[in-house]
């Protein structure tokens, strides 16, 4: 397999330098931030985001002992007082160090002060974190399907396969064309027909990745929910299947349901969970996924999804426990 080794990262915390917050929907925008560098980083990692310490936040006036008192200006500047996890959707090495690209949805404090950082502002930044996607060596296709804020582990994930020799597609599904994160041009238009694959989308047409897209209420793309579009258009491609491997990130319903997918039709399928994590690293034990594991008289237990993900086998998810049923 063509899979980057996640234990030749070595996650650092940097001060990273805010280069551009771009809005792409009502409540999804690009956060691109510049660190010194981002050693062995694959798609499928992540990155740990907060305010830095070791610099009075922007809009703020506090007393000399700021650094100390991390916490007081935290608060004042609605600052995140833990750092928060966001899957990487891009990298770019310039000659000033390293361009990270985050997407992100306003949701909570966190998010919203995201969404007040301008160029010039810094964040602290934990990366790179967990693990990757494989790429299998001897599968020549590629659907990823994407749902929501799962979209940009796959806009990376898109780039690395067609340098890797790979034809991709990319299925992503929104609520509403209002919340789509993705950006579409003017001249392709995305089909209504989930049979066609077209090249809508300008930050993958350099891949040469085309797009499937549906929306919940029809305002763009298949009126329907993504699993339909995956189903319509595997049945008029009718792919070899051991030709095809698949990924997805998203809504939980929306991963298990890809999972069933690939199982019922012998497809290799890779998931990136998303957990609320306090650590990233693995110490606070709070991020667990259930795993199948024949060993236990459960049959499964838990991993964690920082360590020992967040990407898992989508055949080794145990999707309903006792815990939770």
């Amino acid at each position: 397999m063509l899979m980057p080794s996640p234990q030749s990262s070595i996650p650092r915390i940097q001060t990273g330098v805010v280069k551009a917050l771009t809005p792409l929907c009502d409540e999804h925008f690009r956060l691109t931030i510049q660190v010194p560098h981002l050693r062995e980083a694959a798609p499928g990692q992540f990155v740990h985001l907060c305010a830095p310490t070791d610099d009075t936040p922007h809009d703020c006036t506090v007393d000399d002992n700021h650094v100390s008192h991390h916490n007081l200006w935290a608060t004042r500047c609605h600052a995140p007082m833990l750092r928060r996890a966001f899957s990487i959707a891009g990298v770019e090495t310039t000659e000033d160090g390293v361009q990270v690209d985050l997407i992100f949805r306003v949701v909570g404090k966190a998010t919203q002060w995201m969404a007040s950082l301008q160029p010039g502002h810094r964040v602290s930044l934990l990366a790179p974190l967990g693990n990757c996607f494989p790429i299998p060596r001897a599968r020549k296709k590629a659907w990823l399907i994407a749902g929501g804020v799962g979209l940009p582990p796959m806009l990376w994930l898109a780039q690395v396969l067609s340098q890797a020799g790979k034809h991709a597609i990319l299925f992503y599904g929104a609520q509403s064309s209002q919340l789509l994160a993705l950006d579409l041009g003017q001249d392709a238009p995305c089909s209504t027909d989930a049979t066609q694959a077209v090249l809508a989308s300008p930050s993958l047409a350099a891949s040469n990745v085309p797009v499937v897209i549906s929306t919940d209420d029809g305002s763009v793309g298949l009126h329907g929910h993504i699993g339909d579009a995956i189903e319509a258009h595997y049945a008029s491609a009718s792919p070899d299947t051991n030709d095809l491997v698949m990924y997805t990130c998203g809504p939980e319903r929306m991963m298990r349901f890809v999972a069933d997918f690939c199982s019922d039709r012998n497809i290799e399928c890779y998931v990136c969970v998303e957990r609320a994590m306090a650590c990233g690293t693995g110490t606070c034990q709070s991020c667990v996924v259930p795993i199948r594991n024949d060993a236990d008289p459960q049959g499964w237990q838990y991993q964690l999804c920082c360590a020992e993900g967040p990407v898992f086998d989508a055949q080794t998810i145990v999707w309903e426990t006792p815990a939770n049923t």
